[in-house]
């Protein structure tokens, strides 16, 4: 089991788009099971973190960037690659 293309592991944080931060309880071969604050519930999620065929959970929140209307940002789109690379080492 993967969330974007790294492996899910029993104790990891991860990050869903409607419950916030959740802890990995149990993961099987293409399947995670995800606790979410004061729930006594968990719920499944499979490989790639999705549920109802919807990607919902990541490692941490995504940045989300809105554009607007007749605006060109292509130039945006290489800066943040050289900014993450220069961060992040390409990683």
């Amino acid at each position: 089991m993967k969330i974007d293309l790294d492996e899910v592991k029993q104790g990891d944080q991860v990050w869903h788009d409607r419950y916030g931060y959740g802890v990995v309880q149990r993961v099987q071969a293409n399947t995670c099971d995800v606790k979410f604050n004061e729930s006594t519930k968990v719920l499944t999620f499979t490989d790639g973190g999705y549920a109802g065929g919807l990607k919902v959970l990541w490692w941490q929140q995504p940045i989300v960037f809105t554009p607007r209307k007749g605006q060109d940002y292509s130039k945006f789109h290489d800066l943040v690659s050289v900014l993450f690379d220069n961060l992040y080492g390409g990683k």
